[in-house]
């Protein structure tokens, strides 16, 4: 067959050729990032936050010259806090704008869902996920995660908990990684003989719990612990209202936002929820707050958003340290600008590469904790808060530090 291509078919073709090379050449000056959030679903109290954290860097960055002579370019995408829509996001982050790292990822099951993709591509991971699978399934050494595995979750909240003279504990909790790793660290340390029921697990997004809720207080223990997320946290909480359960309920502190206060109300009170907090003394964390436009309170604020904070800070310094975009270099950089004694602490991004780009050696301390990060990439320590809502608010009542 032959083809035929008038003069017009010619000179489209030619500015097409033209254009190609010129768009390659802008994505090759340009260091490319995805960032993978939590907007909506469970993760949507936390996501926005994360979000407009690694925008905020990423604006600062450019503003000031940008890393290694070229300007960041952040592309935000959706998880909606849904394993499947993340992979697909994921997938778009890493063919079509060609990422160099994949941040702000928050459940387990899609930092899970999507570490193949990045494995493949050797693209970096940096989440806020608790499950105990995560370092097991990096077999690069690509994921790094700013956040307590959920064993330690459980064992801080049984320690705080068990510092209140509870002795009985009945235990449910929604059926993911997450929680019942949780579950495992928490019986550690309350003790399989304090149990009044065998833990068992639920779905998320059942039409009901009664049943269930029936099993978890039917021996009246002093405690009930729900780890879970905010949806399926609130329906529980409903039914051992409704069934007039009166001892200590115990979740995580993701299940006690606003909007479960806001379904709840005047119930709500004298419910008990720890997790992991920022360290809210630190030079960082008083910086973020000034970043994020809050006033200085003396409680924890944006727990995500400062581990967002320092997602993009430690990526981009180690991309500068690293002199390189490649998977393995920045992760390599990554121990180097954060872990390690005898090195310049630094708070922030523009400290952290001004003394970079003197030849010194760097330990950034971040807002949401120490960034210090144990052979498989995940945090060393954090403090955990545990809360008592009274009257609508939080008030902590006990906190360890770490």
């Amino acid at each position: 067959m032959t083809f035929h291509m008038n003069r017009r078919s010619f000179l489209a073709a030619g500015t097409a050729a033209l254009i190609v090379p010129s768009i390659l050449r802008a994505q090759e000056s340009e260091i490319t990032i995805g960032s993978l959030t939590p907007n909506t679903g469970g993760g949507a109290p936390f996501g926005p936050n994360i979000t407009a954290s690694h925008k905020r860097v990423v604006d600062a960055v450019n503003a000031a010259g940008g890393i290694l002579g070229r300007q960041v370019r952040l592309y935000q995408e959706n998880s909606e806090t849904n394993p499947e829509t993340a992979v697909r996001a994921a997938d778009k982050l890493i063919n079509v704008n060609g990422v160099c790292a994949i941040v702000g990822t928050f459940s387990s099951s899609v930092t899970l869902g999507v570490m193949p993709k990045c494995q493949a591509a050797n693209v970096v991971q940096m989440c806020t996920s608790s499950s105990s699978d995560i370092p097991v399934s990096d077999e690069k050494g690509l994921v790094f995660n700013f956040q307590p595995l959920s064993p330690i979750w459980g064992r801080a909240i049984g320690e705080l908990v068990k510092a209140r003279g509870l002795e009985s504990f009945g235990l449910m909790a929604l059926n993911n990684d997450f929680t019942r790793s949780m579950m495992d660290g928490f019986i550690e340390v309350v003790g399989q003989e304090a149990l009044v029921n065998e833990p068992f697990y639920y779905n998320a997004q059942q039409s009901s719990y009664r049943s269930e809720v029936t099993q978890l207080i039917e021996k009246n223990p002093q405690a009930v612990f729900v780890p879970s997320y905010i949806t399926d946290f609130t329906a529980v909480y409903k039914e051992l209202y409704r069934q007039g359960y009166e001892g200590t309920v115990i979740t995580t502190s993701l299940s006690t936002g606003q909007q479960f206060k806001d379904a709840i109300g005047d119930a709500a009170d004298g419910i008990v929820h720890g997790f992991p907090v920022p360290a809210i003394n630190s030079p960082a964390y008083k910086e973020y707050l000034k970043e994020a436009g809050l006033e200085e309170t003396n409680s924890v604020q944006h727990p995500f958003g400062t581990a967002g904070r320092d997602q993009l800070t430690t990526l981009l310094l180690a991309i500068e340290k690293a002199g390189s975009t490649a998977g393995s270099d920045i992760a390599k950089a990554v121990w180097e600008v954060t872990t390690g004694e005898g090195k310049t602490t630094v708070y922030n991004l523009a400290e952290g590469l001004a003394a970079l780009r003197e030849g010194k050696e760097i330990n950034y301390s971040g807002a949401s904790g120490s960034i210090e990060f144990d052979e498989e990439g995940m945090v060393l320590g954090r403090d955990f808060q545990l809360s008592e809502i009274r009257d609508g608010e939080d008030v902590v009542i006990e906190r360890l530090e770490y």
